[in-house]
């Protein structure tokens, strides 16, 4: 075992208690500040040392480590070349985010809170690439799904709690669903490596509910449609830095979460590939139809994330649907997520200064702040040009490689004879897509960087300490990088193909090296390059207002939260009232039948009670038959209060006292009266029937017990 895999993970949650500790215990002129720098010390710490896992991988050096008996099932980690490279990417993230925060910040509310936050989701995040049981998953996503939380509700305004309430919900009900589904695996699956699983003859059928239900919850955390409503949202109100993390890496948890079900759980089910292909192609292009008609800035990027979501789903459905020959889909697939990864980091984190420096993101308030920044015009240009697939960028390369996965599949359908059709239209869907993304890309830069604003102009262009040294270098590093994952793909893309290849159960592409750059590729890219600029002339003329101002056009109607989830919600409470208050009553109702039964029953009994005693008396007793009729009560009541008066006076004459005017009848008779009154309104309350309902189990267990 390997115990230092366990390092990365402890050191942001041990630097979030510290945190807490030194914020609380000690006083601090400029805590702020400092809770910054603690994170940026710890991050940067717990990257160091995944740098060093990494090149273990790299060198195959695979370590594990398996902790018997943690959290009752156990945990296990594995950095193999995929999870180690990952768990790097999260890194280098959060250490950037870090280092843009003491910008973004530096003005801001409860900054501590946000710093301790954001270190405890780092080390759930980082264990959750490492983990190597669907178990030792769960256990991170759960914590890395609440610690985030506080991310999106930071500003604490009514579009931040809602948007909050939002992701917990979906957050909380995500992972139940997953647990529920992880509860229903076979046993030991659980807690078996992700190698092990495939080799463990689960019979698919009957791994296809579980399935389902662990996909609910990590499809929740990627965004994936019908359960994407949180993105949207959550990314426009939360700060810049954690929209960055949000997008870029907290869903590559779902993603993750996605290929453990397809390549292992479900490895050889066509019909999951499919689920997970087609979802892919919805999300896809929903996203970016948002983004078209999205006017606020951070809200088009967060579809953004939504519609490259929905590419990389493309790729890990094509694996599962290719099977033995997805060389290309799983290479496009791990490279894609890294460039997604790269390219949000930049977008927020240039939104992030736009939103600081000017306190809005509407774009027509943000029109032309970019003109004369050529720092944040560089990054920016890089990351919208890479992720649109324009050719030369890292963008270009990924999608190539996706969209070849899938025009692969499509032509096996069509040598075996079988319906190629649906994976065709599928394919128009992803190009169209990729112009679709062009299409709102474009629209951010020009707005940016192009247009002028009708009355700001020259404050805009005045603003030459946007932001600081550190905070511009980061995102020109990140812009560079983008440059060279794209000029140099033979040395950079494949490797990263390669590094993940054991993970991905991938088979070697068929050309090696690959062709990026060949015909076919570059005619798909100009194909969505194309339809990309039909696209944003239509939108010019049909979305944009007069003057290139950006009219509010958000489609409503497909807000699938405010049409149908929360009405749906509001219905399931009515009628579990509804329900709640039939079974309330019925049982009430049942009490009554059968009081009413039992008393005339009763009645009867005791009528016929009477008859025999009076026709006994009136036969064998009659000299001793005295008329007088009782005055209150029953006749047990009566007889025992005469009784109790007979004692009285026996003892008032023996110690020589007064004769004493005693009524035991009438005190027996009202307390019978009143102890019928109470027992009659306790019998027929639920109380009562919750009661007897107990007595009922304890008496049943106590004979499955003694039998």
């Amino acid at each position: 075992m390997y115990w230092f895999l366990l390092v990365p993970v402890l050191i942001p949650i041990i630097a979030a208690l510290l945190l807490y500790v030194r914020t609380r215990a000690f006083h601090c002129e400029d805590k702020h500040q400092s809770a910054i720098h603690w994170m940026i010390g710890a991050t940067a710490l717990t990257a160091a040392c995944l740098i060093w896992i990494l090149v273990q991988a790299q060198n195959g050096v695979i370590r594990t480590l398996t902790i018997d008996g943690l959290v009752g099932m156990g945990l296990k980690l594995r950095a193999d070349g995929f999870r180690a490279l990952y768990a790097l990417v999260a890194g280098v993230m959060w250490v950037v985010t870090s280092v843009f925060s003491r910008d973004y910040f530096k003005h801001e509310h409860a900054v501590e809170r946000y710093v301790f936050f954001v270190l405890l989701t780092f080390g759930a995040t980082v264990g959750l690439f490492l983990s190597d049981s669907l178990f030792s998953a769960f256990c991170f996503f759960e914590v890395m799904s609440m610690a985030s939380y506080p991310w999106v509700a930071q500003e604490e305004d009514k579009d931040a709690m809602r948007a909050g309430e939002t992701y917990l919900y979906i957050a909380v009900i995500g992972g139940l669903v997953m647990l529920m589904g992880i509860f229903l695996l076979p046993s030991g699956m659980a807690t078996a490596s992700y190698a092990e699983i495939p080799a463990m003859g689960a019979e698919l059928s009957a791994l296809m509910l579980p399935a389902l239900l662990i996909l609910v919850g990590f499809g929740a955390k990627a965004g994936a449609f019908p359960i994407h409503i949180w993105l949207p949202k959550a990314h426009p109100v939360a700060p810049a830095p954690a929209s960055a993390l949000l997008s870029g890496m907290l869903t590559k948890a779902g993603v993750l979460g996605m290929l453990i079900l397809t390549l292992y759980v479900m490895r050889g089910s066509m019909g999951f590939a499919n689920l997970i292909f087609w979802l892919g192609v919805i999300t896809m292009f929903l996203g970016a139809f948002l983004a078209i008609f999205s006017t606020n800035l951070k809200r088009t990027l967060a579809c953004s994330s939504l519609s490259q979501i929905g590419f990389i789903m493309v790729g890990v459905g094509t694996q599962g649907l290719c099977v033995c020959e997805n060389g290309l889909a799983a290479f496009g697939t791990v490279q894609h997520m890294v460039n997604h990864s790269l390219f949000k980091l930049i977008l927020f984190l240039s939104a992030g200064a736009v939103a600081m420096n000017l306190h809005a993101l509407k774009l027509d308030d943000v029109r032309g702040f970019g003109r004369k920044k050529p720092a944040l015009h560089f990054a920016f240009l890089c990351a919208a040009a890479g992720i649109s697939g324009i050719p030369g960028l890292s963008g270009y390369i990924s999608k190539s490689l996706l969209h070849e996965g899938l025009v692969e599949y499509i032509h096996e359908l069509a040598h075996h004879g079988a319906n190629a059709l649906p994976y065709e239209i599928a394919e128009w869907v992803f190009i169209i897509s990729g112009g679709m993304t062009l299409c709102y890309m474009t629209k951010l830069y020009i707005c940016l960087f192009w247009q002028k604003h009708p009355t700001r102009q020259a404050e805009f262009d005045g603003m030459k300490k946007y932001m600081s040294a550190p905070s511009a270098i980061a995102l020109c590093a990140g812009g560079c990088f983008v440059l060279a994952l794209g000029l140099l793909p033979d040395v950079l893309m494949t490797g990263i193909g390669q590094l993940a290849q054991p993970f991905m159960n991938a088979a070697d592409p068929h050309h090696m090296p690959v062709p990026y750059f060949s015909s076919e590729n570059l005619i798909g890219a100009l194909k969505s390059i194309v339809i990309g600029v039909v696209l944003f002339f239509l939108q010019r003329r049909f979305v944009m207002g007069k003057g290139g101002s950006y009219p509010e056009r958000w489609p409503k109607w497909l807000d699938l939260e405010d049409l149908v989830y929360r009405p749906l919600i509001g219905l399931m409470i009515k009628l579990g009232y509804a329900f709640a208050w039939v079974l309330d009553h019925l049982m009430d109702w049942g009490i009554v039948a059968m009081n009413a039964v039992g008393s005339v029953c009763a009645r009867l009994l005791n009528g016929a009670g009477d008859g025999v005693a009076m026709g006994v008396r009136s036969l064998f007793l009659r000299p001793l038959h005295r008329k007088q009729a009782i005055p209150v009560g029953n006749r047990f009541t009566y007889g025992l209060g005469r009784m109790l008066d007979g004692v009285a006076v026996f003892f008032a004459r023996v110690f020589h006292k007064s004769s004493l005017k005693t009524h035991f009848e009438s005190l027996l008779a009202a307390t019978q009266e009143e102890a019928s009154t109470e027992f009659k309104r306790f019998t027929r309350s639920v109380s009562f029937g919750l009661f007897m309902v107990c007595v009922g189990l304890i008496v049943t267990l106590g004979y499955l017990l003694l039998s």
